[in-house]
């Protein structure tokens, strides 16, 4: 609980910083190994290391459920008492589901080709699928430095275990086996965290489960899935259609920018957080909304423009020049990037307008692929990525219109039109200069190394304004 005099947006930022923080380092590990490989491996190797996660990124969503972002949804009291009501055969039955995605995954290896033994990718997702639960569980409590510690071990095992297979130390299977037990220590901290966490709630007196959780469960679930299939569709089904090699190049061409994606995921479960607190009234909501774009716009837009203007050196220095043709792709999968400064569906999420953010989750994927065929027929694989672009960008302002029609409000009153439009300009204007100087004057590992680095003591500043403010 806050601080009587704390206001409830430092608590907001509080709390993101440390989700954020928590999320940080295992993406951290993996676009360490993502660099490693691109620039130490074959090609061909490299796309089928990265036909596994993409497998995996999609089936992990499927077997969880939608179970995390249901447990951030409603406070302790009411998570404690749905667990309580868990029976054997509910258990047995979920258990059932994620084994039966495990096995999926076994055979869409099988079917591609794989660095790791099939039952090896069988049992990562095995295990990772009770690490998210649990984790989202004791995140309820706020215990955020375990997590931490937790989340730091597992990173650093990761970056040593991919260290160990690119100096051909390891083999592939020897790295997932030491995966394997990094997730079951993991898994072993996060059920003994949890189970303090649940044994102390016990002696409490049990809330009643309110309406619509199982509705609310059900929309929960199919959202995810369905975002995971828009986020990973083309992915997806280009690693069963295309060589190893030439996915290779397609997949770091459309890369998320990973710490864009968990910058707004850590926000999301801080805003269901704090809009789960009682007696708070929907224009503290939607203030707290709009704060938090503010801050976001300031660590997403520095970040775009960096990404836009130093594209062409991001891919020379960082790739070795491997995968240039994806210069293209990547320049348009970027322009989803404004995007990320804003969350969506967090409202609606609290409201419980599952059957909403479905409905739009289902209309991006459905646009989505309309426009892939005829895109492709015309710009090539950048018309697959231009595709989701498109889409995406109609998927927000559906939610943003739903929202707007939920609390009774014009729609630009929920978004900070003054605050976006001044970073927009600042921080354009600022990195293209700053560019163009560095371009004229130095060679290119140089110019990618100075820019990089104000960039970062920038969004530094960012964060550190952020904690004090927490």
């Amino acid at each position: 609980m806050r601080k009587p005099e704390a206001p409830a947006s430092g608590t907001l930022l509080g709390t993101s910083a440390y989700i954020f923080l928590i999320r940080f380092f295992p993406t951290l590990a993996s676009v360490v190994a993502l660099v490693w490989l691109s620039r130490s491996t074959p090609p061909a190797f490299y796309g089928l290391y990265q036909s596994f996660w993409v497998q995996w990124q999609v089936l992990h969503v499927v077997a969880c459920l939608g179970l995390p972002t249901l447990l951030l949804t409603y406070p302790a009291a009411v998570v404690n008492a749905l667990v309580s009501r868990l029976s054997i055969p509910r258990l047995a039955g979920l258990l059932c589901w994620v084994s039966l995605c495990a096995v999926g995954l076994m055979l869409a290896q099988h079917y591609t080709g794989s660095p790791f033994a099939r039952w090896q990718a069988g049992a990562f997702l095995l295990l990772n699928m009770p690490v998210a639960v649990l984790e989202a569980y004791v995140l309820l409590k706020r215990r955020f430095r375990a997590v931490a510690l937790v989340s730091i071990g597992y990173a650093a095992l990761f970056v040593l275990g991919h260290g160990a297979l690119v100096h051909s130390w390891l083999s592939a299977g020897q790295m997932m086996s030491g995966l394997l037990l990094g997730n079951a220590l993991r898994l072993a901290a996060l059920g003994y965290l949890a189970g303090r966490q649940y044994r102390a709630a016990s002696a409490t007196r049990l809330v009643p489960l309110p309406a619509g959780v199982r509705q609310l469960w059900l929309h929960t679930a199919f959202n995810e899935v369905v975002q995971v299939l828009f986020r990973w569709a083309d992915k997806l089904a280009l690693n069963f259609l295309l060589p190893a090699a030439l996915f290779a190049l397609y997949f770091n061409g459309t890369l998320d920018v990973p710490f864009l994606p968990l910058l707004l995921g850590a926000a999301g479960s801080a805003l269901l957080l704090h809009f789960g607190e009682p007696q708070l009234p929907d224009a503290e909501r939607v203030r707290l909304l709009r704060h938090t774009a503010g801050w976001l716009g300031r660590l997403v837009f520095p970040l775009f423009f960096f990404l836009v203007l130093f594209r062409h050196e991001l891919f020379g220095v960082v790739f070795a020049h491997r995968y240039d043709a994806a210069v293209p792709l990547f320049l348009l999968s970027s322009l989803v990037l404004p995007l990320r400064a804003y969350n969506f569906t967090a409202l609606l999420q609290h409201k419980a307008q599952g059957r909403t953010i479905s409905t739009g989750a289902v209309l991006d994927l459905a646009l989505a692929l309309l426009l892939m065929y005829p895109l492709y027929r015309w710009l090539g694989l950048g018309g697959v990525a231009l595709a989701f672009v498109i889409s995406t960008w109609c998927q927000a302002a559906y939610y943003l219109g739903c929202t707007a029609r939920l609390l009774n409000r014009p729609w630009p009153e929920l978004l900070p039109w003054r605050t976006w439009a001044a970073q927009l300009v600042g921080f354009g204007l600022g990195l293209a200069a700053l560019h163009a100087a560095l371009a004229r004057w130095l060679p290119e590992t140089a110019v990618l190394v100075w820019g990089a680095g104000a960039v970062a003591l920038l969004l530094l500043l960012q964060l550190w304004q952020l904690r004090r403010s927490a």
